[in-house]
């Protein structure tokens, strides 16, 4: 984000100069680097009962096998965020998103998602997936961009839990984790989706409320898409509990783990407290 530069800083000033950082975004990989990137061995992060003591960024997941030609497909879904517990038999994927909650967008698929062919098969929710991509697919009124981001975010998840070739990708595409960290994720692993929404208290706009009376939230669909088309046909590790949060929620839970002087940085960088 640029640094703004005030003179004359009076209370006035002050208000108008954090408004200003307010509305003009960060780079979505910044803030995700920058509240995340503390986390190590010697700064682990312990979060729902799990301590995480890795962090990596922009991993990738395996979407489909084949292109509706038949080749092999190279578009992977990339996840933010990924923390791997100490043990390793836990995995936190996060999609951090930016600007898809503020903005109201159409949801255009790709013609893989409609064929079965393409799809891993030993993923057993293929079906489902293919039909939640006819059910949104240009649809317009709303903020459909994010569910279908979503969409392939987790058929990448359950086709490392399901199929051995897409794990066996996962692990070949993914240099970043070590391979003593690699060699422990398989189809046990337990997982957690989160999508981290960047919102400031001072927008003034309440996300989880209705933004726009004729359309459907972001949180609404991702809950309708989540919970009304999917949970019920899970029955594995691939836990949904905290889909959506906010990072001033998650900052307000952990600032304290963060090293000396962190908290106080990202709140001035990003706004993440109300300090009305």
């Amino acid at each position: 984000m640029r640094k703004i530069t005030i003179k004359n800083v009076t209370p006035e000033n002050k208000s108008k100069n954090r408004l200003q950082k307010v509305f003009s975004f960060p780079k979505e990989e910044d803030i995700a680097r920058d509240f995340f990137g503390w986390i190590s061995a010697e700064h682990p992060l312990t979060l729902n009962g799990l301590t995480y003591d890795k962090v990596y960024f922009g991993i990738k997941f395996p979407v489909f096998a084949k292109t509706t030609d038949g080749q092999p497909y190279n578009q992977p879904a990339n996840m933010d965020v990924v923390l791997i517990s100490d043990d390793c038999l836990a995995m936190q994927c996060i999609t951090s998103c930016h600007t898809e909650h503020t903005h109201h967008q159409a949801a255009i698929f790709k013609d893989a998602y409609f064929k079965p062919s393409c799809y891993y098969k030993g993923n057993p929710y293929r079906a489902s997936f293919l039909r939640q991509a006819l059910r949104y697919n240009e649809q317009a009124n709303g903020f459909f961009a994010g569910v279908q981001q979503n969409i392939s975010l987790l058929l990448g998840i359950t086709n490392i839990m399901h199929d051995e070739s897409a794990l066996a990708w996962f692990k070949a595409n993914n240099p970043f984790i070590e391979s003593e960290v690699l060699e422990h994720i398989n189809q046990n692993t337990e997982m957690i989706f989160t999508n981290l929404l960047y919102y400031c208290p001072k927008m003034g706009t309440n996300i989880y409320g209705d933004i726009h009376a004729e359309e459907k939230t972001y949180p609404y669909l991702l809950a309708e898409f989540l919970f009304d088309h999917l949970q019920n046909n899970l029955d594995e590790p691939l836990l949904l509990s905290r889909f959506i949060t906010t990072y001033p929620e998650l900052f307000a839970e952990i600032q304290s783990q963060m090293p000396k002087g962190l908290a106080e940085y990202l709140d001035n960088k990003y706004v993440l407290t109300n300090h009305a």
